[in-house]
Order: structure tokens, then sequence, then C-alpha cells
């Protein structure tokens, strides 16, 4: 909402911008950067930049508020007196940190690199469970979220704790560093690693049918392919059918002349459904799941720069 209010009120923007003129440190950290990025709802890996913006301009951020605040903007007080708390800040640092993880993952996500996204996914989860057990890391951030409150003389601090509270986290811990790791890092961490592992290294067997395409078929081995049935066995039909037909489909690439499709949907177009029913099948369903973006969301924004809200209402 914050991002939002600075980006469509120029009064906002202008106050941002004198703001972020004045400090030399905040305007080095942003690189080049002159305003608040907002979140794009159909591209995932926006929110690790939208994080780090915002963690970076944060003085600029609180003092433009404050600012708008002296100026008898109500909305811009609602917002800094929900942004000057501690856990507000030890849940940006956090969130921030452990999102920039998985940027690289998040953008071979959106492009056909199979083997790229599972060795990428595996490295991410390594580097979490690193992180997990390596205190370093930890103090790390708690002392970055600490220096962000000295600055607003906001010390760390833990929520009240309540005796029966079914809706939030009720630890018993009264040191602020030990409570925001159990209470936040930890649970953020474990969510993150369950995802990646539930989602992309468990499924595993799905990205092996990335061998049905002509231009890798000389790796596709009957292991291989035997994986790829029990993996989509659900929309095949029977196993001595489907070995036979990847026979019939390595066969005819072999006798294919000229450049062999590289791509899914270069494969797919290529594919017969009577032919090759079952290929065609997996195919399908492979062309629907690496995806961490919305490319028809996309279209119809640059869309508006023909069909405009303005156009829409003349």
């Amino acid at each position: 909402y914050i991002s939002f209010s600075f980006d469509y009120s120029a009064k906002r923007l202008l106050a941002f911008s004198e703001e972020l003129s004045d400090n030399q440190n905040v305007k080095e950290q942003l690189d080049r950067r002159t305003k608040l990025r907002t979140l794009c709802e159909t591209r995932w890996s926006s929110r690790a930049d939208y994080l780090f913006t915002f963690l970076n301009a944060f003085p600029v951020v609180v003092l433009s508020l404050e600012a708008l605040k002296d100026d008898r903007d109500d909305k811009a007080a609602q917002y800094v007196n929900a942004i000057l708390k501690f856990d507000f800040m030890i849940a940006l640092v956090v969130a921030e940190h452990l999102l920039s993880a998985t940027v690289a993952l998040t953008n071979y996500f959106s492009k056909n690199w199979y083997q790229l996204v599972r060795r990428c996914a595996r490295i991410v989860v390594q580097r979490l469970d690193n992180e997990r057990i390596d205190p370093n890391v930890w103090t790390a951030l708690f002392e970055k979220a600490v220096k962000v409150g000295e600055e607003f003389e906001i010390p760390p601090s833990t929520p009240r704790r309540a005796g029966r509270q079914m809706h939030r986290q009720n630890h018993p811990i009264n040191d602020p560093s030990e409570y925001w790791r159990v209470s936040l890092y930890l649970v953020f961490l474990d969510h993150l690693v369950t995802e990646i592992t539930s989602r992309v290294i468990k499924n595993e067997g799905r990205f092996s049918a990335e061998y049905l395409i002509p231009s890798k078929l000389q790796a596709l081995t009957d292991q291989t392919t035997n994986s790829i049935f029990e993996t989509f066995h659900v929309d095949l039909g029977d196993r001595q059918a489907f070995n036979d037909e990847v026979a019939r489909w390595k066969i005819r690439w072999d006798m294919a002349d000229g450049k062999r499709p590289q791509k899914l949907l270069e494969t797919l177009n290529a594919t017969n459904k009577d032919l090759y029913p079952n290929i065609y099948s997996i195919l399908t369903v492979l062309l629907t799941m690496p995806v961490s973006s919305a490319s028809s969301e996309r279209s119809f924004r640059a869309m508006r720069r023909i069909k405009s809200y303005l156009r829409a209402t003349m």
C-alpha cells in the first residue's frame, strides 16, 4: 500500500524525491533507483526487488511520510504508525533476505531450462538448510533490524503474550532475538524449503519428460522412459503401447531432415495427436508446469497502451 501510495500520487512522490535527494547514503544503496518499486502480481521475483528497495529506502520512506503527516495527510499518518514498529522491521529484514535467495530459481521457472531449474532448486534448498543451522546468519539479520530501529529510537521487543491465544505465536521466550528466530525466521525458512521441495524436487519425474523433445532424444534411456511412464501413468494408456510409441517417436526424428524442435511448444505443434497420443498428452501437461509469470496477464497490461481507461470512457 505504501509503494502504491507513492507511485500514484504526485504530491507523495515529490516528497519522497526531495527526501531522497538529501540522503546520499540511501541514494548509493538504491543503485540509481529514484522511487519505490510496486509489486507485480504476475511476477514473483519482483517481490525480492520490492523488499530490497523498501528496506534500503526505509529512512527516506519514514521521513517522507512524516512530512506528509505534518501536511495533514491522514493516510501517511496511518502508514508511518504501522511501520515504526520492531515487528515490522524484523519481518522486512527476514523476508528480504530469504526471498532474495529464490530470485534465480523464480527467473528460471519462467523459461524452459528444466535441468537448471532442478539444479537451482537443490542449491537454494541446501543454502537455506545451511543458513538454518548457522547462528551467524540470524545474528546478522537481527542486528540489521536493530540498527534500522535505532535510527528511530525503537528498541527490540516481543509481542505481549496472552494466556489463551490461538491466532499468533505465543512462545514463552523473553529474549527478543530468540523469540523472532523461533516464531518468524525459522517458520518462514522452513516454509520455503518445504514448498520448493514438494513442488520442484519431489516432482523431478515430471521434468524428465523434457527428454521427449527431439533435440534431447539422444539422452532418452529405457530407465528414463519408465520413469516418465510412472509419473504420467494416470494420463497414459498401456505401458507397452507407450514404449512402442516412444520407439516410433525416436525413429521419426532420426529420419527427419532439417532442424529438430528445441522447445516444448515447437515440439507440441510438430506432434500428431492421433499418431502419438501419449506423447502429446505428456507434452501438454509439461507445457503448463514451469511457469512463475502469466504471459497472458502481461499481454493485457501491454494492451492498455492502445485501449486505455480514458479511451474507454470517451
